[in-house]
This record gives structure tokens, C-alpha cells and sequence, in this order.
């Protein structure tokens, strides 16, 4: 039996770049020319981009056993979002992030599972990045990847994929996140994972 959970809605490609002070009043400075300043998506390379689905009210999920679908609650997607400090260098002695990129492409995407013997809908997992703590924008939620019984997808696509735009640039200052969030400036520490934060 093959499951399939697909979602149409705004698929996103989204970086967060450690920079420093100096870069930050220069994008404060150009907001979009500073996009220019650089080859076409620069923004994209390094490891500090994020693709996933922009997940909201917008967004319609289907779960499918061979071709039919399965009653499923798309509620415990945004109950799995969680806050990944070490993700957003909450953590590290980073002051200034740079937000690149764009949110808003619309796309249909596939998560495909071959030979499974039974479904369970609680053994969904939806693996939900909270961007809000960062963005100061309620339930900014990403969806990176989906695991059923603790396996990652046999196949994962995009389709009906057209239009987007670059968002505005954006410096944050982590030191008003972390005084935010309880944390002393320039904090580190081993937390991995401070989870439901919004």
C-alpha cells in the first residue's frame, strides 16, 4: 500500500544569515537594491537556507492510501511546530540575522511512502519550524519534512510550482529575541531545541 500526504500552498525558500553590524546598516539601508548586490540567489547557497511549505489557513492537505483519500486532522500539524534555537542561532554569539528570500510560490507538495503494511494517523509526524520567535509574525510555520513510523519519505516532489517574490530584507537583532525569550545576551549554551515558544 503506497501513502501519499499531499499539500498545496505557498512553498517557501527562506536563509537566515549571521552578518555583522556593518552589513546590517547597509540592508537597512538598500532593502531590496540589496539583493542586486550579489549574483541571482546568492542568498540560496550555504546552510542556512530553509525549503519547505509556508503552512496556514491557506494551505489544503490530503492524506491518500493508493489513490483514495483518508479522513486526517491537519490541526496536529501546527501542534508539532517547534522553536530550534541552534536553527536560528539563538544559541551562538550571533548578534544580526539577514531574512532572504521568498515565501509566497505556490506549489503541490508530495510525500510519498511505498509497501506500507497499515496506517496510523498518529505516527504522522510533521517536522514544523516556528519562524514567529524570529519574524514577529504569529504562527509563521514552515513544514521541512514529514516522517511516517519514524521514516523519512520514499519520494518527496514539487509540482504546479509558479510565481513568487523576494521578500523585503530584513535585519533581526537575536540580542532582543534572546531578552524576549528569558535569555542573557550573547547566550550559549547546549539547548538544541526550545520547543513551542511563540
Amino acid at each position: 500500500m503506497e501513502l501519499a500526504v499531499k499539500i498545496d500552498g505557498p512553498y517557501c525558500d527562506l536563509a537566515l544569515h549571521p552578518i555583522s553590524a556593518k552589513s546590517a546598516d547597509i540592508i537597512r539601508r538598500l532593502g531590496r537594491k540589496f539583493y542586486t548586490k550579489k549574483y541571482l540567489e546568492w542568498w540560496r547557497h550555504g546552510r542556512t537556507s530553509t525549503c519547505g511549505v509556508k503552512y496556514g489557513d491557506s494551505c489544503q492537505v490530503q492524506v491518500c492510501l493508493d489513490g483514495d483519500c483518508v479522513p486526517f486532522d491537519p490541526g496536529v500539524i501546527a501542534e508539532s511546530a517547534a522553536f530550534f534555537a541552534k536553527r536560528h542561532y539563538v544559541n551562538t554569539k550571533v548578534r544580526y540575522l539577514a531574512f532572504l528570500g521568498y515565501d509566497d510560490e505556490y506549489c503541490q507538495t508530495t510525500w510519498r511512502w511505498k509497501d506500507i503494511l497499515t496506517f496510523e494517523p498518529e505516527k504522522l509526524e510533521f517536522i514544523v519550524h516556528r519562524w514567529d520567535r524570529v519574524l514577529d509574525v504569529e504562527d509563521y510555520l514552515i513544514i521541512e519534512d514529514i516522517r511516517y513510523d519514524g521514516q523519512y519519505a520514499d519520494e518527496e516532489g514539487c509540482g504546479k510550482r509558479f510565481g513568487f517574490n523576494l521578500v523585503e530584507p530584513k535585519v533581526i537583532d537575536l540580542d532582543e529575541i534572546r531578552q524576549g525569550s528569558g535569555m542573557p545576551p550573547y547566550y550559549v549554551g547546549d539547548i538544541p531545541r526550545l520547543s513551542r515558544l511563540s
